[in-house]
């Protein structure tokens, strides 16, 4: 089964080794994530972004790479040739490393045990590290740099 991501239109690219994950039960999860926007990247310069996603329903950090674990088996993100003239023209990054996952069976699992009516909206993200990945199964979130 191939796996569908649809990347999120966020004007930033995940590009790091490391991040930081915080979980309480009533505040939901919170990244700490190293991200370059396009004025960064001929700077060679990062910024720290912080992730909010409300009402979760699980966390998942696994620390290998997301592509190579799965590789052959994703599809949905968009090839640009020219990937900076595709982020200054259409705002967003076309392989920015945060994703929502379209046809995850985890979700299908998750919502029928902890939204059944599906009154929360769940969706499944994927924040992709360069040697870790964290899924997170939320109705919704905030970043903030």
């Amino acid at each position: 089964m191939s796996i569908v991501l649809m990347p999120e239109k966020v004007d930033f690219r995940i590009s790091t080794t490391d991040l930081k994950a915080i979980y309480t039960e009533s505040g939901g999860v919170t990244l700490r994530i190293d991200v370059q926007t396009r004025e960064d990247v001929p700077l060679d310069q990062y910024q720290e972004a912080e992730f909010t996603f409300s009402t979760v329903a699980e966390l998942r950090c696994v620390t290998l790479n997301f592509f190579e674990l799965h590789a052959g088996q994703v599809e949905g993100i968009p090839l640009a040739e020219d990937t900076l003239h595709f982020w200054e023209t259409n705002g967003y990054h076309p392989d920015p490393g945060f994703y929502q996952v379209m046809n995850s069976p985890i979700l299908d699992k998750k919502r029928a045990f902890f939204d059944p009516r599906n009154r929360l909206d769940l969706k499944h993200y994927l924040v992709a590290g360069y040697d870790s990945y964290v899924e997170v199964i939320a109705s919704s979130y905030q970043v903030q740099k």
